[in-house]
């Protein structure tokens, strides 16, 4: 079982591998919540299409990696294990809008 000490170490992961590519500290709530968002939306989606649905949010200057992706993913299904309903909120909105 996922403990709350995981779940704030992969955040503190992200949030200094963002710095690292250069996204101010006060960006990198909304950035992972919109990354949040890409997750939920495609579990499976790979890197390439990551990076243009982010970039369609309005994140340009990031470019997205394999193993930033794949810390992502960790950081979401440790949030969701340990009791977050973000993820599932965000879930139950995508799957009540129509498809295109």
């Amino acid at each position: 079982m996922a403990t709350m000490k995981s779940k704030k170490k992969a955040k503190q992961l992200l949030s200094e591998r963002l710095s690292a590519k250069g996204l101010e500290r006060d960006m990198i709530p909304s950035y992972i919540r919109s990354m949040r968002i890409c997750y939920a939306s495609d579990p499976k989606m790979p890197s390439l299409k990551t990076n243009r649905q982010m970039q369609s949010l309005g994140w340009n200057n990031i470019e997205l990696d394999y193993r930033f992706l794949k810390q992502s993913i960790t950081y979401f299904e440790t949030e969701n294990r340990c009791g977050s309903t973000q993820l599932k909120e965000i879930k139950g909105i995508n799957e009540s809008l129509p498809r295109q």
